[in-house]
């Protein structure tokens, strides 16, 4: 591959015959003894391939695109009307215990008892080993597990689903179980009788719920609905993450933690961790007769050596000629000859004695990668820089021929955006190939973004800040610089060479490392500098889609890097393109089933009422029978015979029975009044507010309605979840006419309904919709993500909001992986535990399974 750099003599015979990446040592005036093949001259770009989308066996017709579900960056051009409030929805049924009868269904003797076996299973044939957080080690072949929070064990992964979803084909590599009802048996036969897709303002549907009083007032005539007997967990807290970090990082912010220095000190003292900066070009090609002002050649030496022979140790100005191997191949002779002539001519146009070019000051091969990563010290030290392009030899047809389209080819490659910013000229002078050296082309570099690069709006930033106009911050720069580099071509020789480019910007450099990928070697130079915690603003960042790559640094929220404030520190750079946080708050997603949630109700002299005629109504009603039967039998008159004389005789009705008759008239007027009243009296009962609850993380699969949420945990819809208005993409809100935020059901929106009903055929791998329930902030939230996340561990704050990022668990290699980011209320972390240091990675490799015969 050519590159910059070599060491090509002017007028000599070039002594590297293989082609060159980085380096050469190329002579102006003399011919190349070996022509060697040169490989194809175009760059190859990084190319990333989306996954394949799954297509069901049942279903032959093609799956649509995955369509982002956040809201449309542009505004209308009209204005919308509100969103009106939709209707309060009634629970629906679930079927429960009657999944027994589903085909799929198994059983065991754990909880969850019913579930399905995944339709697709990872087949790589190997066994795998995993440490626990108390030590324990378990080996096993791969499947999807989570970490208990109850005592840390690695356990099979269950999610519960809606019927819809259980009922349906298998797409997952995880089992599926249904959503089952928690709530205490009292509180299920209380809200029985109102708790239906009846109105209870219609007569029709009132008498319904009388019908199902009666029994249920009998029912509840042997319990008690007073505070459920349900036991605290966790001090009432989150269920903990117990995950624990048994390994090392490949480079560890302190070098104590890492492997080579085994903990000693001295070892830290011996090893340097930036690579050492350039002060003065080792080379340099000094003109001939630099007086002339004609052309007489140049010669490459040493400038130790010159400074020798001149017996002085003043200050040497030279020029910085910038180029692109695209244009100048480095296995021609005849284009190394063009590019040094341009190199000189434009020398002593500036009035100088030497000149930088790659193609032959980098000649020494051992120096020759450590050269190519400090050229940025080369250009800071030019007095001048000058651009020189070119058609190349062997140029195809319709290609760029004039100097501006020449120009802007050149400004296609990574390597020369640096060069721009960091010459100290106020104008560049660009020099053509076979052009009129004398006339070179010239730009001021003030306007050099609007005219060369396509990404002027942002590049021009750069060039400011540079000139000293428009100062940017660390992280913009970081950022900024990022995104410049990123968008432009190169031929790669290392995979970090992005971020080797980004490092020349910078004052401190990490050596460079052959093993690194592009992350790494970013995240390495990042915790070398003070980047303004730049990886950790990273990381809780939602990609605009499931493809974006980690250096787009877009977010689905809209936010800006610097909006978000990070709460935890990276501690490290791990392998396969990880890093190691410490200092994080986190809870384990519950994703079996949902259990009893402990609460805390205040019982007021009105609630403690209503209890005893709601409880005590049945009660009345069958005394006041008993009573009226007894006094109306009492006030009767009585015939009596007597055997002895046979005669008969009637005495009157015993006036202590019209007085039973009166008080069993009044049991019955308290009995039938508390039947009556049941639907309020509950309500009053069941839905007083909750003024402490167990703090709980609940997730699902699929979508159902607030009311059955609610019924299925607490018993009864009682308006007490709402759902999160600003949660996730997914979330939707309003204003109401008090001008409060309300939230609102993401099925309103038909964009989201299309997405829920999508997910239905989803298969291993595709995003999925996820629903999660906070038992603390009594609100759910909907979200989209390739796998279940079993943990929620919150980095960082943005918008007066904590950042949660949804994290998939990798046993395997003891990772967990960034699946969705959510945005909860900062007021979770007071029933929150920090999680040990651990190892998080931004995106999950995929594992291609197989379906299961």
């Amino acid at each position: 591959m050519n590159q910059h750099g070599g060491a090509y003599i002017p007028g000599g015979v070039n002594p590297y015959a293989a082609p060159q990446a980085h380096g050469g040592g190329y002579v102006p005036g003399q011919q190349q003894r070996h022509q060697p093949a040169q490989p194809p001259s175009s760059e190859q770009s990084y190319t990333y391939q989306q996954q394949a989308q799954y297509q069901p066996t049942q279903s032959p017709q093609p799956q649509p695109q995955y369509q982002s579900p956040h809201p449309h960056p542009h505004p209308h051009p009209h204005p919308q009307p509100q969103p009106q409030p939709q209707p309060a929805k009634k629970p629906v049924h679930l079927k429960g215990t009657l999944n027994f009868f589903n085909p799929a269904t198994r059983w065991r003797f754990k909880k969850p008892h019913l579930y399905q076996l995944p339709e697709f299973q990872y087949d790589d044939g190997r066994s795998y080993r995993h440490r626990d957080s108390m030590g324990r080690v378990f080996t096993g072949p791969i499947d999807d597990r989570y970490l208990s929070p109850w005592d840390g064990h690695l356990a099979k992964l269950h999610v519960q689903c809606t019927d819809q979803l259980y009922d349906g084909p298998g797409t997952t590599t995880w089992r599926r179980t249904y959503i089952r009802k928690v709530a205490p048996l009292n509180v299920r036969i209380a809200t029985w009788v109102i708790d239906f897709s009846a109105d209870p303002k219609n007569w029709k549907d009132w008498g319904l719920i009388l019908l199902r009083f009666i029994p249920s007032s009998f029912a509840l005539t042997f319990f008690a609905l007073g505070r459920d007997t349900v036991e605290e967990k966790y001090g009432l807290k989150y269920a903990p993450l117990p995950y624990k970090f048994h390994g090392y990082a490949k480079a560890a912010r302190n070098q104590l933690e890492n492997a080579e220095t085994k903990g000693s000190p001295k070892a830290i003292q011996s090893e340097k961790r930036a690579s050492e900066r350039l002060l003065m070009p080792r080379y340099l090609c000094f003109l001939k007769s630099p007086e002339d002002s004609g052309l007489r050649g140049a010669v490459p030496m040493l400038v130790s050596t010159w400074q020798a022979k001149q017996r002085s140790n003043s200050v040497i100005n030279y020029l910085f000629v910038a180029y692109s191997a695209e244009q100048f191949n480095h296995g021609s002779d005849e284009d190394m000859e063009a590019l040094h002539q341009i190199a000189e001519r434009a020398t002593r146009d500036a009035q100088l004695s030497a000149y930088w070019v790659a193609c032959s000051c980098m000649p020494d091969p051992n120096e020759l990668e450590d050269d190519v990563y400090r050229i940025s010290d080369i250009m800071r030290g030019a007095k001048a820089m000058a651009i020189a392009v070119g058609v190349p030899r062997k140029a195809t047809r319709g290609g760029a021929n004039t100097t501006t389209e020449l120009l802007r080819h050149w400004g296609e490659r990574m390597w020369t955006f640096p060069e721009v910013l960091l010459s100290q000229n106020d104008d560049v002078r660009v020099y053509a190939r076979k052009g009129q050296l004398d006339g070179p082309l010239v730009i001021p570099k003030t306007q050099f973004a609007a005219q060369v690069w396509s990404d002027a709006t942002v590049s021009r930033q750069m060039v400011d800040h540079y000139a000293g106009s428009l100062g940017l911050s660390r992280l913009e720069l970081v950022a900024l610089a990022l995104q410049c580099l990123t968008s432009r071509q190169t031929t790669q020789y290392l995979p970090g060479d992005h971020s080797y480019a980004l490092m020349g910007l910078l004052r401190l450099r990490p050596k460079i490392d052959s093993t690194d990928t592009a992350f790494q070697a970013f995240a390495r130079l990042s915790l070398l500098n003070d980047s303004d915690l730049l990886l950790e603003r990273v990381i809780c960042t939602l990609p605009k889609h499931p493809n974006q790559e980690w250096y787009e640094l877009g977010d689905a929220y809209g936010s800006s890097l610097w909006d978000i404030y990070p709460k935890c520190q990276v501690a490290g750079v791990g392998e396969n393109d990880t890093v190691i946080i410490d200092g994080a708050y986190g809870t384990s997603i519950r994703w079996k089933s949902f259990h009893r949630i402990w609460n805390a109700r205040r019982i007021s002299w009105k609630r403690w009422l209503a209890w005893k005629l709601l409880h005590l109504s049945s009660t009345f009603v069958l005394i006041g029978f008993i009573l009226f039967g007894m006094g109306v039998q009492q006030s009767m008159p009585q015939t009596y015979y007597d055997g002895f004389f046979g005669t008969s005789y009637t005495v009157g009705g015993n006036p202590a029975g019209v007085m039973s008759i009166g008080v069993g008239f009044l049991f019955l007027i308290f009995g039938i009044a508390g039947w009556l009243m049941a639907p309020r009296l509950l309500h009053l009962i069941l839905g007083g507010k909750f003024w402490d609850t167990q703090a709980a993380m609940f997730g699902f699969e699929g979508y159902i309605n607030l009311a059955t949420i609610e019924r299925s945990i607490f018993g009864g819809n009682f308006g007490r979840l709402s759902w999160a208005p600003n949660g996730s993409p997914l979330s939707r809100h309003h204003k109401n006419s008090f001008g409060e935020c309300i939230g609102d059901d993401p099925t309103d929106d038909i964009e989201i309904r299309n997405l829920v009903e999508k997910a239905k055929s989803a298969g291993p791998g595709d995003q999925r919709i996820f629903t999660l329930v906070d038992t603390w902030s009594m609100q759910v939230t909907m979200f989209q993500a390739a796998n279940p996340p079993i943990a929620l561990v919150i980095c960082g704050s943005e918008g007066g909001m904590k950042r949660a990022i949804g994290c998939s668990y990798d046993w395997k290699t003891g990772t967990l992986y960034r699946e969705t980011v959510l945005r909860v209320s900062t007021t979770v972390l007071d029933r929150m535990d920090r999680v040990d240091k651990f190892k998080l990675g931004l995106k999950r490799p995929r594992v291609e399974p197989r379906r299961v015969a």
